[in-house]
């Protein structure tokens, strides 16, 4: 192997590790923390699959989520992607490692709208603070099924109540935003009407002028 190839691989065995380390620990997270499995539920449901692209520096790779975990891969998956994440390396840092909520709000998402808010929450759970704060109630994870169920059960009316809200803002949010088009387009007439008087008014002087003047 030649130094450019050697050159050209080193970055990608880099990342291809990285993402098994990744996968293994967010697959962790998700088998043993039951918020982060309740939240994610619908994603592994789904079989839910994105794309991340850092543009600083450029590299990117995708992460599906299935009943077998969280799959990082270098390689698109056969479904087609549901969510397109765009965003730096210095964000993701900032989110797994701090759990920076700015950053978090910075990335650039297409797809679908209660997708990506929903992503952005559960984005703040596999945050290292997050972990940190939780992880003692691994340990003492309930094994009996009847308390597992007793606990979705417990958190499934508050994760409704979430959702529900959650439609409300993105209703809102249209709302608001069809208002400010409305308010925009006003605006604009109201632009021109003045530009019409003003251009009346400066008419009506000019001809009162000139009678005066030769009058």
């Amino acid at each position: 192997m030649s130094d450019t190839q050697q050159t050209q691989a080193q970055p990608h065995l880099l990342l291809t590790m990285t993402l098994i380390v990744l996968e293994t620990i967010f697959t962790f997270i998700l088998k043993h923390d039951r918020v982060v499995a309740l939240q994610a539920k619908k994603f592994v449901d789904q079989k839910i699959a994105l794309k991340i692209n850092s543009y600083i520096p450029y590299f990117d790779f995708y992460v599906q989520f299935s009943e077998h975990g969280i799959l990082f891969d270098t390689k698109s998956p056969d479904k087609a992607i549901d969510l397109d994440v765009r965003t730096t390396l210095m964000d993701l840092i900032k989110i797994f490692v701090f759990g920076n909520r700015k950053s978090i709000k910075k990335m650039r998402i297409d797809g679908d709208l209660v997708l990506k808010d929903e992503f952005r929450d559960l984005v703040t759970l596999f945050s290292v603070p997050k972990i940190l704060a939780d992880w003692k109630q691994w340990l003492s994870e309930p094994t009996d099924e009847t308390d597992v169920i007793a606990s979705k059960k417990r958190i499934a009316p508050l994760l409704e109540k979430i959702d529900q809200q959650r439609s409300k803002i993105n209703t809102l949010q249209v709302e608001v935003k069809q208002y400010k088009n409305r308010i925009k387009r006003i605006e604009r007439r109201q632009k021109r009407i003045n530009i019409a008087f003003s251009l009346i008014a400066v008419l009506l002087i000019t001809l009162l002028v000139y009678n005066v003047w030769f009058n």
